[in-house]
């Protein structure tokens, strides 16, 4: 077992720091739709799908 992860420590460290980025984009997205963010940046007048976003 130990030789496994010698021989496959490359992939495993480049896959713990893919999973962790996805992992930090993934909680950024839920705490930004819990404070009610928008995802695009910019501001909603002239925006088509303003309605979609914010509900009155």
């Amino acid at each position: 077992m130990f030789e496994f992860i010698v021989q496959n420590l490359a992939n495993i460290i480049i896959g713990a720091a893919v999973f962790a980025i996805l992992a930090a984009v993934a909680v950024k997205l839920i705490k930004d739709h819990k404070n009610h963010k928008s995802s695009c940046g910019c501001g909603c007048e002239g925006c088509p799908s303003s309605g979609m976003c914010h509900h009155d």
